[in-house]
């Protein structure tokens, strides 16, 4: 009964939340894709160049770029101080994702590192426990479910942290390399990070929910399985 109850609520829950903050993926992707802007941000170099660049405004050098035209996920890798930027030059956003990626390299070391390590312990739990309950061994999946939850407010409150202040401070980075590149004009560029802004608005809310309804699904299949089994 205790664990019906539990997948109600990750129901309830997740639904109420995406009303709350007016989660709209179509509106995101929508923002994103504005040709207008897309088409003045084309002057800019490659999304390489313009890491090396914001990388070099941020003083740290030794950082790895590597592009990847299959991929669809730029991404910073903080154990192997890498950039994988993925094929994203059909967008004017590529700009503020350069700069975010490179703001993850900047980040306090302990903290990118114990995430890394931290995410793959959680994963990895979340696996044993959900196998041991398929397979039976586990004969308390609520005290296992308890357990899952702490992990899970650290695996959020760690990884809200880093993506918040990487997203937050890349629209300002991204503006100081548009002005020192001084490719556009003032009223150019401005209308850019408006397009940023907007973004913003509605990214940073998607990306918390997305986080947190990860852990509501795991929650969720995890407690249907425990009652299967």
């Amino acid at each position: 009964m205790e664990l019906i109850i539990i997948v109600i609520i990750s129901i309830i829950l997740s639904v109420i939340l995406s009303v709350v903050f007016k989660i709209n993926l179509k509106k995101v992707k929508e923002i994103g894709m504005n040709e207008r802007l897309s088409k003045l941000s084309e002057i800019y170099p490659p999304n390489i160049e313009i890491c090396k660049d914001m990388l070099r405004k941020l003083n740290n050098k030794e950082v790895q770029i590597e592009e990847d035209k299959q991929a669809t996920t730029t991404l910073y890798i903080a154990m192997t101080n890498k950039i994988f930027i993925a094929d994203t030059k059909n967008s004017y956003t590529r700009i503020q994702t350069m700069a975010h990626e490179c703001l993850h390299s900047i980040q306090d070391r302990r903290i990118l590192i114990f995430n890394f390590i931290f995410s793959n312990i959680y994963i990895l739990y979340y696996i044993i426990i959900l196998l041991l309950t398929v397979l039976k061994v586990l004969t308390n999946s609520l005290l296992y479910l308890n357990i899952f939850l702490l992990l899970s407010m650290t695996y959020y409150m760690v990884r809200t942290f880093l993506e918040n202040d990487a997203m937050f401070k890349a629209k300002y980075l991204a503006k100081e390399y548009m002005l020192e590149k001084n490719l556009s004009s003032q009223e150019e560029i401005e209308e850019i990070i408006q397009g940023f802004t907007k973004l913003n608005d509605v990214g940073i809310k998607t990306v918390n929910y997305q986080l947190f309804l990860e852990i509501l699904i795991k929650v969720t299949i995890f407690s249907i399985v425990a009652l299967i089994f």
